[in-house]
C-alpha cells in the first residue's frame, strides 16, 4: 500500500463528527473545454457509467456509499443509481495501471497525476460550459487543473478539482514537549522512541524526508539526494513503532489508547481526537506541511460524455461540497461557501482555509509530479525491507 491509499480509505470507516473544512475565494468561469461535436444526444447514451474511484466517495443513492455523503445525489435522483459501477484505487500506481487496462468514463485522481493520464492518452478535457457550478469554482485550483497535451494549442481543463487536504504530525500536547514540536524532525527524536508512527506511504515519506534535510524539489530529488532521504528514512524506523496502512484501522486507535503520541496525519484526524477528548495539535513544520488536491477527469473513450459531465456536476454543487465538508473535514474546490456554512470555525481558522490559495502558501508544498517516481518507489521499498 503506497501513496495516498489511507487519505481516502479512511473514508470507508468515517463517521461525521460535526468537523468541517472551508475554502475560499472568488469563483472563475474560466477554462477550456472539450468539443461536443458529432456525438449522441444525452438521451441516446447508454447511462453506464464506469467509474475509477476511491472508496467512500462513491454517489449519494447507490448500495456502495454507505458513509453518509450526500454528492452524487442529485445525478442517481434524475438517472437512477444501477448504471453506476466502481473500481476502487488503493494508490497511485495501481490507479494509473488499471486505467491503462481498462477503459473508465471517469477516473479521481490526484492532480500531480494529471500529465501521467494525458499523456498516455487515457483522458480527454472537459467542456466546463456543461458544468453550472464551474463558476463558483476556485479559480487557483482550476487552473493547476490545466494541462497542455499532445496536439493542444493551449493548456485544456483536464481535471475538474474536487477536494483537498494538508498532512502533517499529529501530537499529544500533554505527552510531547513544545519545544520539540517545531518541525519534521519531531518523528525523529529518540526520546518519544516507540510513541512514533510514520504512515506506510512511499513518495509521502520521501517528501518528509526530503523536507527535513532541506531539499526543497521535494518531487525532483536527485539520485544523491534520494539516497539521502532513504538515509534519513532508515535512521527513524528505530524509532517508529509500526508503519500504519490504515487510519480508521491502525493509526486512530493506537492514538487514542495512548499506544502512540507522534503520527503523521491528515487534518481529519485532527477533529476526530479532539472529539475524543484528547489534548492534541497539528503540527505546523518549520519546514512547511504537505498538501495535495484531487479532482475528476473524463476517459478519453467514454459513450456517457453527457451524462459523465452531469454526474460531476452533481459533487461540485454548492450543497454537496458544503456537505462533504462538514462530513469528512477535507476543503472542497467550492469558493462560494459561507463561514456559517461550517460546522468546526475553529478548525478552518487553525488550517488557513479561508485562503484560495493555502494549500500552495509559502509555507506549504503541493505534492506535485515526480519524474523519477520509480527511483522513490525503489528507496522507499528497500527502507521496509
Amino acid at each position: 500500500m503506497v501513496d495516498r491509499m489511507d487519505r481516502r480509505g479512511f473514508l470507508q470507516g468515517a463517521a461525521a463528527l460535526g468537523g468541517a473544512v472551508l475554502l475560499g475565494g472568488c469563483g472563475s468561469s474560466s477554462g477550456s473545454g472539450g468539443s461536443t461535436a458529432k456525438r449522441p444526444p444525452l438521451s441516446k447514451e447508454p447511462n453506464q457509467l464506469s467509474i475509477l474511484e476511491w472508496g467512500g466517495y462513491e454517489a449519494h443513492g447507490t448500495k456502495a456509499q454507505t458513509v453518509g455523503l450526500e454528492a452524487g445525489a442529485d445525478y442517481t435522483k434524475e438517472f437512477g443509481a444501477s448504471g453506476i459501477t466502481y473500481t476502487y484505487i488503493v494508490n497511485d500506481d495501481q490507479a494509473l495501471a488499471k486505467a491503462t487496462q481498462s477503459s473508465f468514463d471517469i477516473l479521481h485522481p490526484c492532480h500531480e497525476n494529471i500529465p501521467d493520464y494525458v499523456t498516455r492518452g487515457l483522458v480527454q478535457p472537459w467542456d466546463t460550459s456543461l458544468l453550472p457550478s464551474f463558476k463558483n469554482l476556485n479559480p487557483f485550483l482550476v487552473k493547476m487543473s490545466q494541462f497542455q497535451g499532445p496536439g493542444d494549442a493551449s493548456p485544456m481543463q483536464y481535471m475538474i478539482p474536487w477536494d483537498w487536504g494538508y498532512a502533517s504530525l499529529l501530537y499529544r500536547t500533554d505527552k510531547v514537549d513544545p519545544a520539540d514540536a517545531t518541525g519534521w524532525e519531531l518523528a525523529w527524536n529518540p526520546k518519544y522512541s516507540g510513541k512514533i508512527s510514520m504512515w506506510n506511504g512511499s513518495a509521502s515519506n520521501m517528501e518528509v524526508a526530503a523536507l527535513k534535510l532541506g531539499f526543497p524539489k521535494m518531487d525532483d530529488m536527485t539520485q544523491d539526494q534520494i539516497n539521502q532521504a532513504q538515509q534519513t528514512l532508515l535512521q527513524q524506523k528505530p524509532l517508529n513503532k509500526f508503519y500504519w496502512s490504515s487510519e480508521y484501522g491502525q493509526m486512530q486507535p493506537a492514538f487514542k489508547s495512548g499506544d502512540i503520541w507522534i503520527t503523521y496525519a491528515w487534518q481529519d484526524a485532527l477533529v476526530s481526537m479532539e472529539a475524543a477528548h484528547l489534548k492534541v495539535a497539528y503540527l505546523n513544520p518549520s519546514q512547511g506541511r504537505l498538501s495535495w488536491f484531487c479532482g475528476f477527469m473524463l476517459g478519453k473513450n467514454t459513450k456517457d460524455y453527457y451524462h459523465a459531465h452531469k454526474y460531476v456536476e452533481s459533487y461540485i454543487n454548492h450543497k454537496s461540497c458544503v456537505q462533504m465538508t462538514n462530513l469528512f473535514y477535507y476543503g472542497t474546490s467550492d469558493a462560494t461557501i459561507k463561514a456559517s456554512e461550517i460546522s468546526n470555525k475553529s478548525l478552518a481558522t487553525a488550517l488557513d482555509l479561508s485562503n484560495p490559495k493555502a494549500i500552495a502558501a509559502s509555507n506549504v508544498h503541493l505534492q506535485s509530479w515526480e519524474k523519477n517516481r520509480a527511483a522513490y518507489e525503489t528507496a522507499w521499498a528497500q527502507v521496509l525491507a
